[in-house]
């Protein structure tokens, strides 16, 4: 089977782990789904006269993926997002929060008769990591658990598996404009490493080696950023923590189709600046975490469709 053809696309759920019977359907622009389900089994651990092994024992199983698409924000990629933050989108302006969404990851294996499927219900995004390098195209990856993975040789009843609708291109660096870094005056950025955390984790009980539920823990924004270095405060500024600090970027080169990511309240910290020898520029990585700000009542706030 050619993974070129493979398809993957989500549906948002109302209860966690049931596919509603006319969903959502949503197709990704996804360049891979990783990760594999995991099913541990073990040699029982009683002794025979023989040495060998006669029994085994199942552990606990979970279901960790990761969906890997290009910084092109869509219908398929606002579902994830809403659901990484925790949030819900109000005007076009999404913030993280604590309302929960669930939602069904269809993969579709194309290549034979009948096409096969995997299918995992009670999805949560856990980790969302966004990175942005110069000359690259930016990508949103989201790292994510569910409650229970199927095979089928049909779709989910009301899918749509025809050919995406062509879209906006990728957004590369070429594309952000960088409205505010940290208040280091003209900074030149080169790359951006980002990673929203909800540090979840599966929950267990007696009857079943699959989770009941997900649980999550302390939400984190935290990041690297990479300029070049052209000011002595570029690097002695941050020698000490600084705080209250934001990060503000435009992304996207189509007019009331851009995205403006901001991170109002950031703590910065331990500057490095590398040498490349003796030829190359030096760059200066920051490292930042974001933080409740009073003002927007949130650590992360993205607006779609802006100017």
């Amino acid at each position: 089977m050619d993974s070129a053809n493979k398809q993957t696309a989500i549906v948002a759920e109302v209860t966690q782990g049931s596919t509603p019977a006319t969903p959502g359907f949503k197709l990704l622009r996804d360049i891979r789904v990783s990760g594999s389900p995991d099913r541990p089994a073990t040699r029982s651990p009683e002794r025979r006269s023989d040495r060998m092994a006669a029994n085994m024992t199942s552990g606990l199983y979970t279901f960790p993926k990761s969906i890997e698409l290009p910084w092109a924000r869509d219908a398929g990629t606002d579902i994830l997002l809403s659901n990484a933050l925790c949030g819900t989108w109000q005007t076009n302006v999404l913030k993280n929060g604590s309302a929960e969404t669930f939602f069904t990851l269809e993969e579709r294996y194309e290549g034979g008769i009948t096409d096969p499927y995997r299918r995992l219900t009670g999805c949560k995004v856990d980790t969302t990591t966004i990175s942005f390098r110069t000359g690259q195209p930016g990508t949103i990856t989201f790292g994510i658990q569910a409650l229970a993975e199927t095979a089928a040789t049909t779709a989910i009843v009301g899918a749509t598996y025809a050919a995406p609708t062509p879209g906006l291109d990728p957004s590369t660096p070429a594309d952000i404009v960088v409205t505010d870094c940290f208040s280091i005056s003209g900074a030149k950025v080169v790359s951006l490493d980002m990673t929203i955390a909800n540090n979840m984790r599966p929950q267990h009980s007696w009857g079943s080696n699959s989770p009941f539920g997900i649980g999550q823990g302390l939400f984190d924004v935290s990041g690297r950023v990479q300029l070049y270095f052209s000011a002595s405060t570029d690097y002695s500024t941050f020698m000490n923590r600084q705080t209250g600090l934001d990060l503000s970027l435009l992304i996207g080169n189509t007019n009331a189709q851009k995205d403006a990511l901001l991170l109002p309240y950031c703590d910065v910290w331990n500057p490095d600046v590398d040498d490349p020898g003796a030829t190359g520029d030096h760059m200066v990585t920051l490292n930042f975490m974001a933080r409740y700000d009073t003002g927007e009542a949130a650590a992360i706030k993205i607006t779609r469709n802006t100017t």
